[in-house]
């Protein structure tokens, strides 16, 4: 195992899942990847929606926080030199996102979390970690996260 995935999806979950993926990437000698897939960049015109301003403005923001976040999570890890880490911050859909960069990087395993949905939320939402593993064929880990 050389190349190991971490999709982070929300802030608060970063540090639960990094600190999982530390953990096999130490035994392993791998390296980390750590990848937040966000909306399009509002500053590309062509990614423009019709809509009021301050919809792009808070758009753009949110994706530079992001940015800064990512690149603060990789630094971390490079400085405790605990892994060789790389962050990416790539836009559009969650599972073709995460195939392409599996394949592109060579990924090994997939680190994602995992929060227990009630029956009928999941009777109208969409299933990431079904299609996740259906598409990626590559092991999946996901992590049971702590509220």
């Amino acid at each position: 195992m050389k190349n190991i995935l971490v999709a982070i999806d929300r802030k608060k979950e970063a540090n639960q899942l990094i600190a999982q993926a530390v953990e096999i990437a130490k035994l392993a000698k791998a390296k980390i990847w750590i990848i937040h897939v966000t909306e399009p960049d509002p500053d590309d015109f062509l990614a423009r929606e019709a809509g009021p301003q301050y919809v792009y403005d808070q758009r753009s923001k949110e994706r530079k926080e992001e940015a800064m976040i990512l690149h603060q999570w990789v630094e971390d890890l490079k400085n405790n030199k605990e892994v060789e880490a790389e962050g990416l911050l790539i836009e559009g859909p969650v599972v073709k996102s995460l195939r392409d960069i599996t394949e592109k990087h060579h990924i090994d395993l997939v680190v994602a979390g995992h929060r227990k949905k009630n029956f009928i939320y999941s009777l109208f939402t969409a299933n990431k970690k079904k299609d996740l593993v259906d598409e990626l064929k590559i092991p999946l880990l996901a992590v049971p996260l702590v509220k």
